[in-house]
């Protein structure tokens, strides 16, 4: 094709045609811009295509991720409001402030089904699934996530709500820690002891109280808040990828 041209150049330029030459010429550049627009237009559209197949794996992914938070925590959510219940037959004046009753709760008619070993023993904390987002982040592929509330709502979901269960975690953690070893006499001699027989004792109550309190806190921010937030991404994020696979 190349040589093609160069003989239609040539041949006009032996026979002296200069005007058809110069109107050749600017053909020929004109010809040449509209390949390069259309080389560089297909290559955009190659490479859109590829950045929308990885958005999707990396949006499945994260999904994947929540959906197994979800999952946790409708497992642990019973087992810490059975438990902030417990205290509450304990102490009847106990505010629920942060609780939201579910009916998987079990129910308790009297304060004879709680023991001492149940206020004191070590809760399961809830930890979210982060694999999905570091890697986003790690390898440099934020970006591919062009819906800027979505991403918004998914960064301060694993920068905020994430660290902040954990960092409340680690504070009752500490606390239980804590109120073990200054009642250990109680743990070590009657764990399994009915509490009413110590029911009176003021230090004891008011330490749990505390204790219980920060407890009703990280059941709503973990267990209530989350899910809600979790729900609402993954809803977001099924809305984005049905955007994204047409």
């Amino acid at each position: 094709m190349i040589k093609f041209f160069r003989r239609i150049r040539h041949d006009l330029m032996e026979k002296n045609k200069t005007g058809k030459y110069f109107k050749y010429a600017i053909g020929e550049i004109v010809l040449v811009v509209i390949g390069i627009l259309i080389a560089l237009s297909i290559n955009n559209w190659n490479e859109n295509r590829k950045s929308k197949i990885k958005a999707v794996t990396i949006l499945e992914a994260i999904r994947s991720d929540m959906a197994k938070d979800l999952d946790i925590i409708e497992e642990l959510t019973p087992y810490w409001g059975d438990e902030i219940m417990y205290f509450k037959k304990v102490f009847p004046s106990f505010n629920l402030k942060y609780y939201k009753e579910t009916a998987s709760f079990t129910d308790f008619d009297t304060i004879s089904q709680v023991f001492y070993s149940t206020l004191f023993e070590y809760d399961a904390p809830f930890r979210s699934h982060i694999s999905a987002f570091s890697a986003m982040i790690s390898e440099g592929n934020s970006d591919l996530i062009t819906n800027d509330t979505l991403y918004a709502n998914i960064q301060r979901f694993y920068t905020f709500n994430a660290p902040t269960n954990e960092n409340l975690f680690e504070i009752l953690r500490q606390r239980s820690s804590d109120l073990n070893y200054k009642y250990a006499h109680i743990m070590t001699y009657r764990p399994y002891k009915n509490i009413n027989d110590l029911i009176t004792n003021e230090y004891l109550l008011a330490d749990l109280n505390i204790y219980f309190q920060s407890k009703n806190f990280y059941y709503w921010r973990t267990f209530i808040i989350n899910k809600e937030s979790l729900k609402d991404i993954i809803a977001q994020i099924d809305k984005e990828l049905e955007l994204n696979k047409k």
